[in-house]
């Protein structure tokens, strides 16, 4: 049996994606998706209260300063009088400031960087080529699927939205430790694609449709990535189920909607629209979820830091008893299951009566203890 099997088709969903967590019985039964969820929302706001104390990112200017013939300033505002920014200022998100180099012994201005003041948890996990690349950063690449622009809440609500909409689908299909491992592995897919395609335009100039030219500080963040990743892989769950937006008047088929939603992002970046880099990333993204969904035995060991879940046990362990059922027993359940999986996909999950949602949701739950989660 496949996903549908689920409990995201439980008694009190109405509609693909009802199911947006499990039944609470304390933090341990959230699923992974309400966590991500919660940990995005939780950075957005405790970045926006730290906001008026930013970080400086550099922005524009020489990467490396020869320090046996200049000496840095401190920070000042890139005016021509030169003066110097008060202390507040420096820390103040959204200022821009200039950092200028002299000469030791003439005191020439020899260079100037250009600093952009972020909120502090942007600024110390954002994704860039410059710190991801150049400076081998490459934790980036995870702490930036949890950081979205400050000043426009929508790009929180869009990509969480989103994810609640179709990751509990994926995480009831791979499990939560895998579903973890492939959404973060989605969205590491697409900053190495945001990577490539930017080392590609300013490394080797190359001028072809979809290479990216930003400047390689250009920060990248958001949870898209990942996102896309979990619509691809609905694409493979489910292609046919109907899903209902509030834009269309009828439900459109899950894999139409996964097609059409990378069409525009591989539109956009080949014809170099606005946030064609963060379609490149979205691409990515796209692009390994369909991998990892047909391949997902390779996230078995993506947590393996002090072991190998891979390892077989030794011999003469003993494994701990599973519950005893007779085989006629579950014959019988599983046919009605299939019976009642078979209406769905013909059907709708709104031909289903209560009595079969409530079969279906006893079911999942089984499933999910005998799996441990």
């Amino acid at each position: 049996m496949g996903i549908h099997d689920r409990r995201y088709y439980r008694e009190d969903a109405e509609g693909f994606g009802g199911a947006g967590r499990y039944r609470f019985k304390g933090l341990n039964a959230w699923s992974v998706t309400t966590w991500i969820i919660v940990i995005n929302v939780a950075v957005f706001v405790i970045d926006s209260f730290m906001g008026r104390h930013g970080l400086p990112v550099l922005h524009s200017g020489p990467l490396i300063i020869d320090a046996s013939h200049a000496v840095e300033q401190t920070f000042r505002v890139p005016l021509p009088d030169g003066r110097e920014v008060p202390a507040e200022f420096v820390h103040q998100v959204g200022a821009q400031l200039a950092r200028l180099v002299r000469d030791k012994q003439t005191g020439e201005v020899v260079a100037q960087q250009i600093y952009l003041v972020r909120p502090p948890l942007e600024a110390v996990g954002h994704f860039s080529t410059y710190l991801g690349f150049a400076r081998l950063e490459v934790w980036r690449l995870v702490t930036f699927q949890f950081l979205h622009e400050h000043a426009s809440i929508w790009h929180l609500v869009l990509n969480m939205f989103g994810l609640y909409m179709f990751g509990t689908l994926v995480e009831e299909q791979l499990g939560r430790r895998r579903y973890l491992a492939y959404y973060l592995v989605c969205g590491i897919f697409g900053g190495i694609t945001y990577l490539l395609l930017n080392l590609l335009g300013n490394v080797f100039q190359l001028r072809v449709p979809g290479v990216l030219f930003d400047d390689i500080r250009t920060p990248l963040i958001g949870a898209s990535a990942g996102v896309f990743g979990v619509i691809m892989a609905c694409a493979k769950i489910a292609p046919n189920m109907p899903v209902y937006m509030l834009l269309f008047p009828f439900p459109l088929r899950m894999k139409w909607l996964a097609y059409a939603w990378v069409g525009i992002a591989a539109f956009n970046l080949l014809f170099g629209g606005r946030n064609a880099g963060g379609d490149a990333a979205h691409l990515g993204g796209a692009i390994a979820g369909a991998f990892f969904i047909r391949h997902s035995h390779l996230l078995l060991d993506f947590f393996d830091v002090f072991g190998d879940s891979r390892q077989r046990k030794r011999p003469g362990a003993v494994r701990p008893p599973r519950a005893s059922r007779t085989e006629k027993a579950v014959a019988r359940g599983e046919a009605e299951i299939d019976a009642i999986l078979d209406k769905v996909k013909n059907h709708g999950l709104q031909s289903l009566t209560p009595g079969e949602r409530k079969a279906l949701s006893r079911d999942t739950e089984r499933r999910r203890r005998e799996s441990g989660g």
